[in-house]
């Protein structure tokens, strides 16, 4: 029962995003069913018709033929070749003087030889409109399936934007909490206890952590990759004066696709959002150089460093997750990379992606 509803419902789904390319498949599937009925039928009246016209010309040589009864093969002409007759009057004239012969029992061979060569030159006709149907049914069905396939592609599109603001959601969400509500929190504390000094650092640690975030969120991806990727680190030196330099050293950031920007971008403002609320670093340093079949993509802080069992560790036994490593980890496996978390004398992300360009 279940798996009956599910089935009705994505074929509900269908119906509704692909109307008009399923309109388009039902023509063309009617249209190729009466064209392939109707060539059939007629290609079979055609062979019937030379067998009739052949028995005909056999009777009239042999010595009966006086006294033949043509009653039903007239019978037979005139209600299952009259149709093929309809537009061509030269066709029609020549059914009916048969008819007229046979009547009398007179010869017919010469105008029947004459009706089937004119006949057969009909069916030819008839034969290439028949097929310029079919071909028009193909045709159409492949207007629909090209139509269901820019669809679906333009579907999977807009799934993965509302996957990515789903996440870029969810990541603010995080950080208010990691960063903004805690900063706040310590902000009460220390306004309680008159702690003029450590009331003033967390009410700035709150305001950059506000101003980062909103500078991060505004971003325009319709600049290049480069622009955006030197506003990202502007905005962390603004807010949080910390040194960043942005070194380019790749000529195939501009063949990648916009995809793979996008996540590296989101990479990028995961690792500086870490770097900003963790690291205690003063300066950051942003890499992108190319390897013979690679892209390479490094970002290294001179801060505190950390350890990927530490931040295991702190997961398993506090309510408070960090979730940058994983997201980092989680987008890179997303674009078929690699990523390596370095821990000497700060903290370096180096991650290696080989099919981003081709």
């Amino acid at each position: 029962m279940y798996t009956w509803r599910m089935s009705k419902s994505v074929a509900l789904t269908l119906k509704h995003v692909f109307k008009i390319e399923l309109l388009i498949i039902y023509v063309a599937i009617i249209n190729f069913g009466f064209s392939i009925y109707f060539k059939t039928y007629s290609n079979r009246k055609i062979s019937d018709l030379d067998s009739q016209m052949l028995k005909i010309q056999l009777e009239e040589n042999s010595a009966n033929s006086v006294h033949a009864d043509h009653t039903e093969l007239i019978e037979k002409l005139t209600y299952d070749y009259a149709p093929f007759t309809y537009f061509d009057k030269e066709l029609k004239t020549e059914l009916s003087e048969i008819i007229e012969l046979l009547e009398t029992n007179q010869n017919t061979i010469e105008p029947i030889i004459t009706f089937q060569n004119n006949m057969h030159q009909t069916q030819n006709r008839l034969n290439l409109g028949y097929d310029t149907l079919l071909y028009c049914s193909l045709i159409l069905i492949m207007i629909a399936v090209f139509l269901i396939v820019e669809k679906s592609f333009k579907n999977r599109i807009d799934l993965h934007r509302l996957k990515v603001m789903s996440e870029e959601q969810s990541k603010i969400s995080r950080n208010l909490h990691d960063g903004v509500a805690q900063d706040l929190a310590a902000l009460k504390l220390y306004l309680e206890k008159e702690d003029i000094s450590k009331s003033k650092f967390y009410a700035q640690q709150a305001f950059n952590e506000v101003r980062y975030m909103i500078g991060t969120t505004h971003l325009n991806l319709n600049e290049s990759f480069e622009e955006i990727v030197k506003k990202l680190a502007a905005t962390l030196e603004a807010n949080y004066n910390i040194s960043t330099k942005v070194y380019i050293g790749s000529t195939k950031i501009q063949h990648l696709s916009e995809n793979v920007q996008i996540e590296l971008i989101r990479i990028l403002q995961e690792a500086l959002s870490n770097i900003s609320r963790h690291a205690n670093a003063s300066n950051v340093e942003i890499r992108f150089v190319d390897g013979i079949d690679d892209f390479r993509f490094i970002i290294k802080d001179d801060g505190k460093g950390f350890s990927e069992e530490e931040v295991e560790l702190k997961n398993k036994q506090s309510a408070k997750k960090h979730y940058g490593v994983s997201n980092i980890k989680d987008r890179v496996e997303l674009l078929g990379g690699t990523v390596n978390f370095i821990s000497e004398g700060g903290t370096t992300i180096a991650i290696t992606i080989k099919d981003s360009v081709r």
